[in-house]
């Protein structure tokens, strides 16, 4: 499979969780080798669209022999396109599994190939001391999409939560500090970089949106401003369920994002609502299927070890279930879905709704898998 190798470098220069972003950005499918001069097996990692289905290392399998992978500080890597046929093992998408993988090192649980010195990775409301906040970065700009471009010194408020805006930008280099405000002042949560986006993915279906969250420059930062009348010209050819979903997934990335700002500032949160319910998609579960609601409330709850969180409220118009070019780290494989007494729904079409998402351009599709990776690392955040 030798010329099948599409990258190979060193994991002292892009580290794995790098490469799993890199890999993910582009949906990639094929198989991840990793070597380390401190171990006598390979490891191993199948890819399919971006998220890995396996792993093998030695005698260990599935995410007994990944999470362990996240140690080799200290090898080299190479990924070869070809075709994985295997079983799926592992149901985490990249960013759970990035997430999940820098905490146990953070914590000691995974061995170090190599004598580094780690900062801590707790969130500060100090922005100094935010440099280890979760770090998302997009694929290769696609430059048919900007419009103009900007720069930003260190600390440059770039949109403000709260104010109206359509605009929308994409990282072209440096890194954008995104924050809630809250009571106790504004609490950063997340830093995105290069190929990234900033701004509501549905303000091209619903005009005058508000702001979710406020974006400032972390240093220096050139920003991309997206040619708005190219966008909003596809997205007005958007079907009622292309549309529905991700104006549905836009409410996902701001109720979880203020659920996470609540959380940060220990603010009561009462999930008592889902108490004596029974879930009508049940975590874990291997559904196929997704449902667009016509009447009721749908709550998607994940749970955990402290009991369910509460990540997302949706209702009328919103989707429920498996899309299958979606990885928010939500129903089925991660969470649970219930339902109100009232709750009325109807069966989206899945392979009409793929066909459509095939046939987007490179910079919407780009959008939507920026916002899920998002969704995945909040809900991951929340969790914890």
């Amino acid at each position: 499979m030798k010329n099948n190798i599409a990258i190979a470098g060193s994991l002292t220069f892009l580290n794995l969780s790098e490469v799993f972003q890199l890999l993910g950005s582009n949906a990639s499918t094929g198989i991840l080798r990793i070597i380390s001069r401190y171990e006598e097996n390979p490891g191993i990692i199948y890819f399919l669209n971006g998220n890995p289905v396996d792993a093998v290392c030695g005698s260990l399998s599935g995410l007994d022999a990944l999470f362990p992978l996240f140690g080799w500080t200290d090898g080299d890597y190479e990924f070869s396109l070809e075709p994985v046929e295997k079983k799926i093992q592992i149901r985490k998408n990249r960013m759970e599994v990035i997430l999940e993988g820098l905490k146990m090192l953070d914590e000691g649980m995974i061995d170090r190939h190599n004598p580094i010195t780690y900062r801590s990775k707790k969130i500060s409301t100090n922005r100094k001391s935010s440099a280890d906040l979760p770090l998302i970065k997009g694929p290769l700009v696609d430059y048919m999409y900007v419009a103009d471009e900007e720069d930003y010194q260190d600390g440059e408020i770039i949109i403000q939560q709260g104010k109206h805006g359509d605009w929308s930008w994409v990282v072209l280099s440096g890194i954008v500090e995104i924050q809630k405000e809250t009571p106790k002042g504004p609490i950063p949560f997340l830093r995105v970089g290069t190929g990234s986006f900033i701004g509501n993915i549905a303000a091209y279906q619903i005009k005058n949106t508000v702001r979710a969250y406020s974006a400032v420059s972390v240093g220096e930062v050139q920003l991309g401003v997206l040619d708005s009348q190219r966008l909003s010209q596809e997205n007005a050819k958007f079907s009622h369920g292309l549309s529905r979903v991700v104006i549905s997934l836009d409410k996902r990335y701001k109720q979880c994002s203020n659920r996470l700002a609540d959380q940060l500032i220990k603010k009561k949160q009462s999930d008592d609502i889902i108490k004596e319910k029974e879930p009508i998609i049940k975590q874990g579960e291997n559904k196929e299927d997704a449902f667009l609601i016509d009447e009721g409330t749908a709550f998607i709850c994940r749970k955990t070890d402290k009991g369910n969180i509460l990540l997302a409220r949706l209702e009328d118009g919103d989707f429920i279930g498996k899309i299958p070019f979606l990885n928010l780290g939500h129903e089925p494989f991660s969470a649970s879905v219930y339902a109100s007494d009232d709750l009325k729904f109807k069966s989206l079409n899945l392979d009409d709704l793929q066909k459509e998402y095939d046939h987007l351009s490179t910079t919407v599709k780009n959008m939507i898998e920026n916002i899920s990776a998002i969704i995945s690392t909040i809900t991951t955040m929340l969790s914890e």
